[in-house]
């Protein structure tokens, strides 16, 4: 039997990365205004209010306010912000490879950071992307250059080998400014954020943390059985993973709640998601809302 790191990674082309990020982008500002949804993520706050101008066709921003004294019709302007530098490290490790549902989570990993990095794009932000695993397979400077990012994203040259995250704290400081906002995607496996994601969010402006889980990684299918299993020191050992199903699921959720106890602890946001779900509805359902409100 091949090895996995022998095996050719299963990635996106460009051109299905390039359409699955529109398609899902597009869906994404069709349920909450996909900018306005990356705005208050980046920066952690509403628009700043400028000034009030005539009513044209938004009628959420319509200044009710305003139209009780004077009878007229008037929506909020806002200021535009400072540009960002926003930074997706995508985990590209051997666990990322694999998947029971449509994508894999590597491919689910890299449509977030596609649709993300096209929001940021569209924001007229700067995106960079490190690509780790046991090694730094690639890092990139901050640029306007959205197009080059997804060729990285989408090449399988890029994907396979261990995890080995105290690379981050070397390379992410060393790379980019403070003030960056670095997004972290992961399934989180064989990972101790607590090695990490303090130092981490001490560097920087934020560090939020997406995991990608496939349905297997959180629970064993019904009806497996026993199997014999080899453990590292090539000892053979007979599983039964019809009994080791609860103990299993429960270890996975005491995991799942270490992860993210440790990016809030650290005031850092923390979304799950599945690969078995739609990203569009994924994303909505792990920040907990449709809409975002504009103060």
């Amino acid at each position: 039997m091949a090895k996995i790191n022998e095996i050719t990674p299963h990635v996106l082309s460009f051109d299905a990365l390039i359409k699955e990020t529109i398609k899902q982008s597009i869906k994404l500002m069709e349920y909450f205004r996909l900018h306005l949804i990356y705005y208050q993520l980046i920066s952690g706050k509403g628009l700043e209010f400028e000034k009030i101008v005539d009513y044209t066709s938004d009628l959420r921003r319509i200044d009710w306010k305003k139209y009780a004294k004077t009878g007229k019709l008037a929506i909020r302007a806002f200021k535009e912000e400072r540009k960002f530098d926003i930074v997706f490290v995508l985990d590209v490790s051997d666990s990322m490879l694999l998947g029971s549902t449509e994508y894999t989570k590597n491919q689910f990993a890299a449509i977030i950071a596609g649709a993300l990095g096209f929001a940021a794009n569209d924001a007229g932000d700067n995106i960079a992307i490190t690509m780790i695993s046991d090694k730094v397979e690639i890092s990139t400077e901050p640029s306007g250059d959205y197009y080059s990012i997804l060729n990285m994203i989408s090449n399988s040259h890029y994907y396979g080998g261990n995890k080995q995250w105290s690379k981050l704290l070397q390379i992410l400081p060393q790379n980019y400014d403070s003030d960056s906002i670095i997004f972290v995607i992961s399934d989180f496996i064989d990972t101790e954020p607590k090695t990490f994601i303090p130092e981490l969010a001490a560097n920087f402006s934020k560090v939020y943390g997406i995991m990608i889980r496939d349905p297997l990684d959180n629970t064993l299918p019904k009806g497996v059985g026993k199997i014999y299993l080899t453990d590292k020191n090539g000892s053979k050992y007979l599983a039964d993973f019809d009994k080791a199903k609860k103990d299993y699921e429960l270890l996975n959720k005491k995991i799942i709640k270490h992860v993210r106890n440790v990016f809030e602890e650290n005031g850092q946001l923390f979304l799950e998601m599945s690969t078995d779900m739609d990203f569009g509805e994924a994303f909505m359902e792990a920040l907990g809302k449709t809409e975002v409100i504009i103060s």
